[in-house]
Formats: C-alpha cells, structure tokens, sequence
C-alpha cells in the first residue's frame, strides 16, 4: 500500500508542478487518434478485445447492483473499447471518454490507467487519489494484460461510483485478467497452429479433403482444386456427394469407421488425373465419436504417363532388334528377287502383272527400311543450307503427285531463308506431312505450304481442306504405329516426329474434324553449322 501511495504522490506532484493542472478544474481528454489508425488498432487488436468483452460481460453479470463500466486501452492508452452501466455515460460522455481517446496522465490527470501502465502492475484510485475534485466519487480499478512473451498489450479498468468501492473489485479484476491472458495465449497458439496447418494444406502436393460426420465438406485445400478440377470456394460447405468419384469411398469409411488405402480412382472433371486415394476416420478424443473424415489423394497421372513411356521405349527397343534381323534376313533376298523380277522376259499380257509384283515388292523393302530406321536413334547432320529453295523444291516434287489426287499445293514466298538444318531430313518431313495433307481430301482439294520467321525460329505450316481430325487423333500423332488411315503403319509421322525433335524444334497441330488441318514445323533459326 505504500508503493501505491507512492505513485499517487510521485503523479500528483507531475501534475501540479510539471503540468501546472488546477485540481478544481476538469480535465477533457482531447488526444485522439484519426478513424483510418484507430481501424488499424481495432484490426490488431480484435482477437483479443473480443475475448476481454466476453470475459468482462460474465464478471458485470455479477456486479448487476453495482454500477459499473469496463474500460479497455492499448499499451499507450487509447480507448479502443468502453462498455456497461448506462448511468456512467453522462459522466464519461462529459469527460470525452470514447473509442480512440488517450488516457494520459497530461490531460487526465492522476489516473488508475496511466499508472497501471507506468508501473504494469494493477492500480486502484478511490475518490480523491485522484488529482482532479472531480472524480471525488469515483473508484477506477485498472490492471495491465501482456503477451505471452512480456510485453505489454493494454490495460482493461473497472470503473464504478465511491459508495460502491471495495478491495474484491481488484481482485476480481486481476483473477479475471489472468484468465484473459491465458485465453489469449491459446489463441495465438492456435491461430499459429492455424497458420502453419493453411501453410502445409497449401504447400503439399496432395489433395486434402476434411469433412465432417455428416459428409459436409469442412477443407479442402489447393492440390484438391488442381486434381479434381473443382473450385474451393464452390466446395467448402457442401456435402461430399457433390464428388461423385469420392462419394462411395466417404460414406464406406463413416459407416465401418474403417480407413481404406491405395484407392486407385480417376477424376473425370480434371483431364481424367489418376489418383491413389487414403481416407481416414476421424475421432472425438474425449468420447471416441466420429467426428468426420479425412482424405488425400495423389496425383499419379505423371507416374502412368513415364510407365507408358519406359513400355514405349521397350517396344521401340524390341523393334530396333526385329528391324536388325529384318534387314539381315529380308533385305538382301529381297533385292535379289526385285532384281530377278526386272530381268523377266514376258508379253504385254504378264507384264502387267510382273508390275504389280514389282511395285509390292518394292513396298514391302521400303517397310523394312522403315523398321530399322525407327529402331535407330535419329542422328541429324546439320549444315547450312536455303530453307526456302527446299520447300519450293518439295512442294514442286510433290505436286505431280497431287495433281492425280485434283489437289493443289501452294508455296509463294520468295525471301531465301538460310538456317542450319539436314536437308535431306527435313525434306522427309516434308514430304510426309504433304503426302498425309493429299491423302486427307479423296475429293480433292488445296494444300498451302508457309514460312513464318521470328528472332529465334522459323516455323513451315503446312495447311490443308480436308476432313480433319479428332482431338484424340491428334494426340496421339507421332505416337508408333498409331495412324488415321486404314493402310496406315503408324511409323513414318513417329519417324518425322523423331527428325524435329532431333533438330530442337518442335510440331505441332490443329485439327478439327470436317475443318481441315494444319501442321506446325518449328525449327530454331540458327546459321551455324551443327
């Protein structure tokens, strides 16, 4: 009680000497902070004032005889709350005691606030402790509130009338204060568990889905929007059966309250990604109940797409061992019949047919030519050489074929062109995807051939008017022995496909069925031999 007094005397002294107040007068506090600072202080403050309000109103609860105001200030004593007894209000209303005013011990005073601040201990003013006459029937009960690392947060003050004042009222305050500290506490803990859990819910690869017992789905994190290509905030509150792929998988494990592992499933609104699927039944601590479940799933799209790959290699693998054997075992008797064939002495009549022979024959050498191409690796030798005049030479060649078709090609551009390129590839290309675009339009038709060139590439679209593709065709072009025509192999478009690829270009194509196609040839532009 001593050191109590001590501060009292130390405050009025200030006030007298340093602040030259009149005790008779009375004080207005006029210190206050603008609307958009005190909107920040109210945001940084919220969690906290929240949980003081809720506190303060049960001890008030209390205290219905007496009549009583709760007070809340920051660590430099602004108002950022006021509430209780409205019997006070005139009087505070007279003081300017309101949201974003400062307690301060130059305009207000000796005051239980400043004080409690001063020396963050609980202080109390009854009647006169005060320095102005004013307050002479008034009793103020203020007690700090910190951080759980120290540091000072505010104050929260009990202000009731002198016949009223009592010793409990301090100490109601201060039990009460320690509770709201330890509230406090939680509450940051949990809003930083909070954190950290939104941090890994959004980090992680896995689609995270939460519900609770009833199927209503409670989170559901950013890889579950990417896997199953449905918004967040469409999903959050509705129930589970809005996932048809998960719906069966949810309701299984709330009703056996069993887990399920290594679910294989496929998302069909998301570009059918294939997913393993673990759910998890989720538990009351307390009483065992089930609460909800909870599901990740892993997007293994990529993890079919290599296997597919490595089979695909070792198919190719498997052929470039059979097109060997081929060219030893077929090649040379081959030629030997071819050669034979010519030196055959026939009439008009049987020539017809030795013709036939001959032109399968040469059709069959040329599929085993095809073979062992495709099992070699694509080796390009890179020289430089006119792109312009190879394209005009092509579609020149190409034309006596088309012409028997009732197609026409069309090449016009005239600016020579030079990068670093294998001709005789390129020129195989070429001659591919001309020849398909020919045969795409049974009833005839155009073909353009252009040249487009930028800082970095030059790019030769071949466009036809023919009956298009379907976007699955067009995927798998370039994919061995995939083809869209009937007598088709599927390996010369791989091979053409193999030829870009090997010169770091790229293809690509736009196809829409009954719209014609067009194919993009992208090669870097470059003029240095390779």
């Amino acid at each position: 009680m001593a050191q109590r007094d001590q501060y009292i005397q130390k405050s009025k002294n200030t006030c007298e000497h340093v602040y030259g107040m009149d005790p008779n007068s009375i004080p207005v506090l006029h210190v206050l902070l603008s609307e958009e600072e005190l909107e920040l202080r109210l945001q940084k403050y919220e969690s906290s004032l929240s949980i003081i309000q809720k506190f303060m109103q049960k001890l008030l609860s209390y205290l219905t005889e007496t009549p009583t105001m709760v007070v809340t200030t920051d660590h430099e004593g602004y108002i950022l709350d006021a509430y209780g007894d409205d019997r006070f209000k005139s009087m505070t209303d007279s003081f300017g005691i309101a949201r974003g005013v400062r307690f301060d011990e130059s305009t207000a005073g000796t005051n239980s606030i400043s004080l409690a601040l001063q020396y963050n201990e609980p202080v109390h003013l009854v009647g006169l402790d005060h320095y102005h006459n004013c307050f002479e029937q008034v009793a103020c009960y203020s007690a700090p509130f910190s951080y759980e690392n120290g540091q000072l947060m505010g104050t929260v003050s009990l202000m009731t009338t002198k016949e009223y004042a009592s010793p409990l009222h301090l100490g109601l305050l201060s039990s009460a204060i320690d509770t709201i500290e330890q509230e406090i506490k939680l509450n940051q803990q949990n809003d930083q568990l909070h954190l950290y859990n939104q941090m890994l819910m959004s980090a992680t690869p896995l689609g995270i889905i939460i519900t609770d017992q009833e199927g209503h789905i409670l989170e559901y994190n950013l890889s579950a929007e990417t896997i199953t290509g449905r918004n967040k905030q469409e999903m959050i509150g509705r129930i589970i059966t809005s996932i048809p792929e998960l719906a069966p998988f949810f309701q299984h494990v709330c009703n056996k309250k069993k887990s399920l592992v290594n679910i294989e499933l496929t998302f069909s609104a998301s570009n059918e990604k294939r997913c393993f699927l673990d759910i998890l039944p989720l538990f009351d601590e307390t009483n065992n109940q089930l609460v909800g479940a909870f599901a990740q799933f892993r997007d293994m799209t990529s993890y079919y797409e290599l296997q597919d790959q490595v089979i695909q290699s070792e198919k190719l693998s498997a052929i470039g061992k059979l097109g060997a054997g081929f060219a030893h075992e077929i090649r040379n008797p081959l030629t030997s019949i071819i050669g034979f064939t010519q030196m055959l002495d026939v009439d008009d009549e049987q020539a017809k047919y030795v013709n036939i022979i001959k032109d399968e024959l040469e059709r069959m050498k040329n599929l085993v030519n095809q073979f062992v191409m495709m099992g070699k690796p694509t080796i390009s030798q890179r020289r430089t050489g006119n792109l312009t005049t190879l394209i005009s030479e092509t579609v020149e060649l190409m034309n006596s074929n088309a012409h028997l078709f009732n197609v026409e090609i069309y090449f016009n551009d005239r600016e020579n062109l030079f990068i670093c390129m294998d001709a005789s590839q390129i020129k195989q290309v070429l001659i591919n995807f001309i020849k398909n675009a020919i045969e795409a339009m049974a009833e005839g038709g155009q073909i353009w051939v252009s040249l487009q060139k930028d800082r970095t590439s030059v790019t030769i679209t071949v466009e036809d008017n023919g009956q298009g593709m379907t976007k699955e065709e067009v995927k798998q072009l370039g994919t061995p022995f995939f083809s869209s025509k009937r007598s088709g192999l599927g390996i010369g478009l791989s091979i053409c496909f193999d030829i870009i690829k090997a010169h770091e270009g790229k293809v690509s194509v736009e196809s829409e069925e009954g719209d014609g196609t067009k194919v993009h040839l992208t090669l870097p532009y470059q003029r240095e031999e390779v």
